[in-house]
């Protein structure tokens, strides 16, 4: 048996796919265990992170659509999570309106983004 073939751990899940839309790039996911993870490690590289939460679970939750607009109100960024996890790296710091929607709810946040910050914003719905 080839030793590179193994897996390194069971619970090892491949880093998530990074997409890119005008200047910003983002990742999604976090739909299991090792997801999460995967998630996790790449989070530091995203200063906007968005957690999606239906009835107060994180588990199950995707197909959240995601605008992310500028200060003149242009958007920016429009995608569909793959998971309640959904991670930004905008062009530039500045002040963003972050808006996120699932089955018809929509919720919108106005923040700034400055210096080292990260913004981390919970989006909690109660569609169903």
């Amino acid at each position: 048996m080839v030793l590179g073939a193994l897996p390194l751990h069971a619970d090892d899940a491949e880093p998530p796919k990074v997409h890119k839309q005008g200047g910003s790039t983002y990742v999604s996911g976090g739909g299991d265990a090792a997801h999460r993870k995967a998630m996790f490690t790449v989070a530091p590289k995203y200063p906007i992170q968005l957690i999606f939460e239906v009835h107060g679970e994180v588990d199950g939750v995707k197909g959240v659509k995601v605008t992310l607009r500028d200060i003149k109100g242009d958007a920016i960024l429009e995608a569909v999570s793959e998971g309640p996890y959904f991670y930004i790296n905008p062009p530039a710091g500045g002040r963003y309106t972050i808006e996120a929607e699932i089955n018809g709810e929509k919720q919108s946040m106005t923040k700034d983004l400055v210096g080292r910050r990260y913004l981390i914003l919970e989006y909690k719905f109660a569609a169903s």
